[in-house]
């Protein structure tokens, strides 16, 4: 058996324009990730995030209608809202809990209608001593609304009276 010697590499020619359009395709590749990921890293669906407290009761292209269910003592995971209109079925009280560490209580009044932008990473604890249930109706036309993600906007939106 005869060995043979390792040759010396030979380098890859490329022409100007061959190597202009390689990049440009790397670059295209890398952005197309980069805003993926960042809008999968910015809006954490909250039926997704929590499907034993958020369900989906109608979807069309206009608007998604969710009812949220939490019980005393629950806590949801992260996540963020698009633009929707809130009806409260069953009061109660909630902590909202901020991604800079800042919380606040969210009064819910049953019977009571709210609209809300689009709200920012957060997530809730009912803290009271009774069942929440509320009936979103998420606008899709709204969801290039910029959310509200710090305490006092976010406050503004959430209880306007405290």
């Amino acid at each position: 058996m005869q060995l043979l010697e390792p040759s010396e590499p030979q380098p890859v020619r490329h022409s100007s324009g061959e190597l202009l359009l390689k990049i440009i395709a790397a670059l295209f590749v890398l952005a197309v990730l980069a805003v993926s990921t960042s809008v999968a890293q910015d809006q954490i669906d909250p039926v997704s995030a929590s499907p034993g407290l958020y369900r989906v009761l109608l979807e069309n292209e206009h608007v998604r209608v969710v009812e949220y269910r939490i019980e005393p003592g629950q806590k949801e995971p992260w996540h963020t809202h698009p633009a929707k209109v809130m009806y409260v079925i069953e009061g109660g009280t909630l902590r909202i809990t901020l991604t800079d560490g800042t919380s606040f209580i969210s009064s819910e009044q049953a019977g009571d209608a709210h609209w809300m932008g689009p709200v920012g990473l957060h997530f809730g604890e009912n803290i009271g001593h009774t069942p929440i249930r509320i009936v979103m109706v998420e606008v899709k036309a709204a969801a290039g609304l910029v959310p509200a993600e710090d305490a006092d906007s976010l406050r503004a939106i959430v209880a306007p009276d405290q």
